[in-house]
């Protein structure tokens, strides 16, 4: 068996969407392969992804001969405790950070700092030549995860590859960007009914650099109002970790990126990385920026310094 999985604590859509996809096409190609994760979704998994009907195995009891494709992941120190690490054949990630580590492992690497893995998963699909496996709920669920990893195809990471794959599976799905609206405001319904657990459920502790607090939270939003009133709730629960923290709030409206934390260490940290200031504790980015984009900039920041 082939058991494709990603992180331990949570999994986004991203990380849904291309696990379910990636064993829907193993399964076609002759392969025996299942989307296993003892982690809950985040709010990017929104009820309109789960009304698709998709299921991933929950509670699975991995065998001594199974075998494992880690997807929208290759820290190590961060897979499901389902993942027998000895027994990995695959690395599906678009974080970089981790390449050196694979490198000379009997492993696949497919590690590369593109927008979205379900880009990748879908370019796997057609070059295979089994496109007849995305019917439109299929289409649907792929698109969701390069929207949400994209910033509805906006951010600096959009690359013509995640474009060229929404374009074809919009087109192979029948699908009009209504869907695109729908799935955004469906995410903001559920982070707005509840505020700190969306937040807890899209939490990286990872030291990446001393610019960086260890404690990042990220959220993206169509509209950031409903965040901010809740910020006093959101930097007391921070508070609780007693660690620097942040957390990247991402609004699609306004096209920014909103910084809070209440941690004048890591405010500091955080000035000195973007040459901005806090105010009423939020520093605002005038264009957004995904937690993978700020964590890379911040390792590059600490090398050039070395």
């Amino acid at each position: 068996m082939i058991v494709i999985s990603s992180g331990a604590k949570y999994i986004d859509i991203d990380a849904y969407a291309s696990g379910i996809a990636y064993a829907k096409l193993l399964n076609a190609l002759g392969q025996q392969a299942i989307f296993a994760s003892s982690a809950t979704t985040n709010a990017s998994v929104c009820t309109i992804i789960k009304n698709l009907g998709f299921k991933i195995v929950t509670g699975y009891k991995p065998k001594k001969e199974d075998k494992f494709i880690l997807i929208d992941l290759s820290n190590p120190d961060f897979f499901d405790k389902i993942v027998n690490k000895n027994n990995i054949i695959e690395i599906v990630d678009h974080h970089t950070g981790f390449e050196k580590y694979w490198q000379n492992k009997n492993v696949e690497n497919n590690i590369e700092f593109i927008g979205s893995v379900a880009t990748v998963i879908y370019e796997k699909i057609l070059n295979n030549n089994k496109l007849n496996i995305l019917d439109t709920d299929l289409c649907k669920l792929l698109i969701a995860a390069i929207l949400d990893n994209t910033l509805n195809l906006k951010s600096d990471i959009t690359t013509k590859r995640d474009i060229d794959a929404y374009k074809a599976l919009q087109k192979i799905g029948n699908l009009s960007k209504t869907f695109d609206k729908q799935y955004f405001e469906c995410c903001q319904e559920q982070i707005n009914f509840n505020v700190l657990n969306a937040i807890k459920n899209d939490i990286k502790i990872e030291h990446v650099s001393s610019l960086l607090p260890e404690t990042f939270g990220q959220l993206t939003v169509y509209n950031i109002q409903p965040v901010l009133e809740k910020q006093k709730d959101i930097e007391n629960y921070f508070n609780t970790l007693n660690q620097e923290w942040l957390l990247n709030v991402i609004c699609i409206k306004y096209g920014k990126s909103y910084i809070l934390s209440s941690d004048k260490q890591a405010q500091t940290k955080l000035s000195k990385l973007f040459n901005e200031k806090f105010c009423n504790n939020i520093l605002v980015l005038q264009k957004f920026k995904l937690r993978k984009e700020i964590m890379k900039m911040a390792r590059m920041k600490s090398e050039l310094a070395d």
